[in-house]
C-alpha cells in the first residue's frame, strides 16, 4: 500500500528522502518509507486541523496544512540530522582511522587487508564502510572505485576530499602509508582549529541566546504591562472632553479618545507573542550558522528558544502585574 502511495509523490521528494536514508545508514525501501511518512502526515494533519479548530477556532485547512508540513518536514529534518551527525562523527575519528590503516600498510598488509584490520567497532559507520570497500576490492573491483563509493554513504565534504586525495595518490603511484599519515596529521590540525574557532565564537552564541530568550521577552513584557496601565487610565478619562484628550495625546504613538485607546492591550500581547517567535527563529538560525555553518543546524533550537522566551515573557508580565497591582485598579 505504501509503495502505491509513493507513486503519486513527486520524484524529487522521493529522491530527497532516498538520499537521506542512504546517508543516515537506514536500510529500508525508500518508497515504503516515504509512503508511510505521507500517510502518517495525513493523519497528523487531520488531527491538527480538528484540534486547532476546536481549541483555537482556527480554520480547519490552516491546521491541516500546518500539521502535514510539520509531520513530513519534521521527518525529513530528523533524517537529515541523522546523516549530518554520522558525517561529523566520521570526521572526528577519520584521523585515527587513517593512522591505523597506514600502520597496517607499513607492516606489509595490502590495501584491502589493511581496511579490514582497521575496521574497529569504535569507528562505527566508518568501520562498516571499510569492510564493504574491502570486500569489493577482493571481488575484483578497482581500489579507487571501491573507495569512492564510500563517499556516497557518508555525508561529509572532509571525508570526500580525503578519499579523493587517496585515490589521486593511488593513481600517481605515491607511497600510500606516508600519504595517509600526512592526511591524518592535517585532519587533526583541522579538527583542532575548528574546536578553537567554536570556542572563540561561543561568546557570540551566548549574546544571541541572551537577546532572544531574555532580552526581547523582557522588554515585550514590560511594554505589554505599560500598555495595560495606559488602557486602564484611559478608561477613567470618560468625563474629559475630546479636545482635551487630543491635547494630552499629542505626540504620543498611542492615541486616546473618549472611547478609550486606539491600540488595545490584547493587540500588543498578540504582537509581542508573534514577534518573540520570529526573533527566536532567526536567533536559532544564526546560532546554527555559527556552530555548524548551516541554518539547518539551528532548527533544533527553535522549539526550546520559543518555550524559554514565552516563559520569560509571561513571568515578567505576571511579576509586574503582581508588584504594581495598585496601578491596574
Amino acid at each position: 500500500m505504501y509503495e502505491k502511495i509513493s507513486e503519486i509523490i513527486p520524484r524529487n521528494i522521493l529522491d530527497a528522502f532516498k538520499n537521506e536514508l542512504v546517508y543516515a545508514g537506514i536500510d529500508i525501501e525508500a518508497k515504503n518509507f516515504v509512503g508511510f511518512i505521507f500517510v502518517l502526515g495525513f493523519a497528523v494533519a487531520i488531527a491538527a486541523g480538528f484540534g486547532l479548530q476546536y481549541f483555537f477556532v482556527l480554520n480547519f485547512f490552516i491546521g491541516f496544512i500546518a500539521g502535514f508540513l510539520i509531520a513530513v518536514g519534521g521527518s525529513y529534518y530528523l533524517l537529515n540530522q541523522a546523516s549530518e551527525s554520522k558525517g561529523h562523527f566520521v570526521e572526528k575519528i577519520l584521523p585515527d582511522a587513517l593512522q591505523l590503516i597506514a600502520s597496517n600498510m607499513k607492516s606489509g598488509l595490502t590495501t584491502e587487508k589493511a581496511l579490514i584490520v582497521s575496521a574497529r567497532p569504535e569507528f562505527g559507520p566508518l568501520a562498516f564502510e571499510f569492510k564493504q570497500a574491502s570486500k569489493k576490492m577482493m571481488a575484483g573491483e578497482r581500489t579507487e572505485i571501491a573507495l569512492k563509493e564510500m563517499t556516497e554513504k557518508i555525508r561529509s565534504k572532509t571525508f570526500a576530499k580525503t578519499i579523493w586525495l587517496i585515490t589521486e595518490g593511488i593513481n600517481s603511484g605515491g607511497e600510500m602509508a606516508n600519504l595517509l599519515i600526512q592526511l591524518s596529521n592535517d585532519l587533526r590540525e583541522q579538527n583542532a582549529l575548528q574546536e578553537e574557532v567554536k570556542g572563540n565564537v561561543s561568546m557570540y552564541v551566548m549574546l544571541i541566546s541572551f537577546a532572544s530568550i531574555i532580552g526581547a521577552p523582557l522588554m515585550f513584557g514590560i511594554s505589554s504591562f505599560i500598555v495595560k496601565i495606559m488602557a486602564k487610565q484611559a478608561g477613567s478619562l470618560g468625563g474629559i472632553s475630546e479636545d482635551s484628550l487630543a491635547m494630552v495625546s499629542t505626540g504620543s504613538p498611542i492615541s486616546v479618545g473618549s472611547g478609550g485607546m486606539a491600540i488595545q492591550p490584547e493587540f500588543i500581547m498578540f504582537f509581542s507573542l508573534i514577534t518573540i517567535v520570529v526573533i527566536a527563529i532567526f536567533g536559532s538560525f544564526t546560532i546554527g550558522i555559527i556552530n555548524s555553518k548551516s541554518e539547518k543546524g539551528g532548527i533544533k533550537y527553535i522549539p526550546l528558544m520559543i518555550i524559554a522566551s514565552y516563559i520569560v515573557y509571561f513571568i515578567t508580565l505576571i511579576f509586574l502585574e503582581t508588584s504594581f497591582s495598585s496601578l491596574l485598579r
